[in-house]
């Protein structure tokens, strides 16, 4: 890890309960971190720590992604890690009963998770993947879920879920050659607060007692998860279900 540690690591979505946690371990390590995100008040909670720098960007929009990444960091500046953590949870059935109609899922609610969890993820990972080609290095770890496939109440969120793990492989068989491994973690329930508030706790306590592990994971846990798929030279192209057995 010597070699890493001498390159940055890029957070997105790094406002968010996953993805502060991640960037502010990095840097307490000693690697120079970049954390991106597009709401510039959750990035504030991220000052103060040496090497951790933030930069404030649409991720879903190419011009803006590449202007950030302009202003925080030349371009030939090596790229070890890419944390690719930006997402939406989102829950909304696909037919809703109000009163004796069945409403459709909204389409401007759907475009947006898409755009929040698939587009942003695709938008960063390119943008990222041509810096590191042009070292040769480079690890990228993208986000998926065990909602890939399919969880009832999260057909918007599953659909752009179960992109991230297709993207994943095209990217992995592509991106190979020039020296760049691309995995991706799909995450079952972890004990942050974004679970906490999108999932009822009588949920979560069903969720732990079926869980061979019997709790929810923990951000530590995840992190130690990616440090095998950076780690490991010979993994690319995996979706690493980090779940506890739930979906076994």
């Amino acid at each position: 890890m010597a070699e890493a540690a001498k390159s940055w690591v890029i957070v997105s979505g790094a406002g968010g309960a996953l993805g502060s946690v991640l960037a502010h371990r990095y840097a307490e390590a000693g690697r120079t971190v970049l954390a991106l995100d597009q709401d510039a008040t959750r990035l504030e909670t991220l000052g103060g720590i040496p090497g951790l720098m933030t930069a404030t960007a649409d991720l879903a929009d190419p011009a803006a992604l590449e202007s950030a990444l302009d202003a925080a960091l030349p371009r030939r500046e090596a790229i070890g890690l890419l944390v690719n953590a930006v997402g939406l949870i989102w829950n909304e059935p696909v037919l809703a009963v109000r009163g004796a109609r069945f409403t459709a899922h909204a389409i401007g609610s759907f475009e947006c998770v898409i755009r929040a969890n698939l587009t942003a993820a695709f938008v960063t990972a390119t943008r990222v993947a041509a810096r590191m080609a042009r070292t040769g290095r480079g690890v990228i770890v993208n986000f998926s879920s065990i909602s890939a496939g399919g969880n009832t109440g999260q057909a918007a969120y599953s659909a752009a879920k179960a992109g991230i793990e297709g993207m994943t492989r095209a990217m992995a068989q592509e991106l190979g050659p020039l020296g760049v491994r691309v995995n991706a973690i799909a995450p079952g329930f972890i004990d942050v607060a974004t679970t906490r508030g999108a999932v009822a706790e009588p949920v979560l306590s069903e969720y732990s007692r079926h869980t061979p592990i019997g709790r929810l994971g923990t951000v530590e846990e995840l992190a130690q998860a990616i440090d095998c798929l950076e780690a490991n030279k010979f993994l690319n192209g995996v979706i690493l279900p980090f779940d506890g057995g739930l979906r076994i």
